[in-house]
């Protein structure tokens, strides 16, 4: 196995490091938080119209790069180092590779388009029964 990065995947990571450096900063994650979205709309029009990073991994009849799921964990990687909330996770990784396995052609074809171009995005939802779960602080028993 080489894990060596080919030189498309040193682009993707110094193209998304490079915008993250721009639009970082102590402020930014507070900031984005506290959106409706719970990210920066923004950025993540940047993210998806300047790197077509939600399409990455999606094939191209469905408007995304092609790219493997190589370039996909790298993005995210880049994106986790970064600290950035954002839906690319719940997105790219998780709700596009599953329309695309499971889905009818009906619902790949309204779907996966949107997603590539960052108009559709997927959230992540705790089981009701972990929503409810209020975790208590640990007390140390004295020895």
């Amino acid at each position: 196995m080489d894990t060596a990065l080919t030189t498309e995947q040193h682009e993707i990571r110094r193209a998304l490091r490079d915008l993250l450096a721009r639009y970082g900063g102590p402020g930014a994650i507070p900031a984005a938080v506290g959106t409706a979205e719970g990210y920066d709309p923004a950025l993540w029009r940047r993210l998806a119209g300047g790197l077509g990073l939600p399409g990455l991994a999606l094939a191209e009849e469905y408007g995304g790069a092609g790219c493997t799921a190589a370039e996909l964990a790298l993005a995210c990687e880049e994106t986790g180092r970064a600290l950035l909330p954002s839906p690319l996770l719940a997105t790219a990784a998780l709700a596009a590779p599953l329309i695309a396995a499971l889905g009818t052609p009906d619902q790949r074809a309204a779907l996966l388009p949107r997603i590539a171009d960052g108009t559709l995005t997927a959230a992540l939802r705790p089981p009701r029964r972990l929503a409810r779960h209020r975790p208590r602080p640990h007390r140390r028993q004295p020895r």
